[in-house]
């Protein structure tokens, strides 16, 4: 199990909002900072987040129809 989270200020810094043990979320807060919780190899939430992240679909509005899509016979990638 392993768990992404926002942290606002780096422990390593030392500065006072970091020092300080009253400023630190609470437990109800840690839930709104959470981003990802990885279990069994794979990241839940960014696995389908950042799925065809790549693809700008802007740029293929201007082609023909017949070479927007993609088969699968087109599609190289190895196993």
């Amino acid at each position: 199990l392993a768990v992404i989270y926002e942290d606002a200020e780096a422990c390593g810094l030392a500065l006072y909002p970091a020092r300080c043990p009253q400023l630190r979320p609470g437990w109800r807060e840690l839930a709104g900072l959470v981003w990802d919780v990885g279990w069994c190899g794979r990241w839940w939430v960014l696995s389908s987040r950042l799925r065809d992240c790549d693809v700008n679909e802007g740029e293929f509005r201007a082609l023909p129809e017949r070479l927007r899509r993609v088969g699968p016979w087109q599609l190289r990638s190895q196993r």
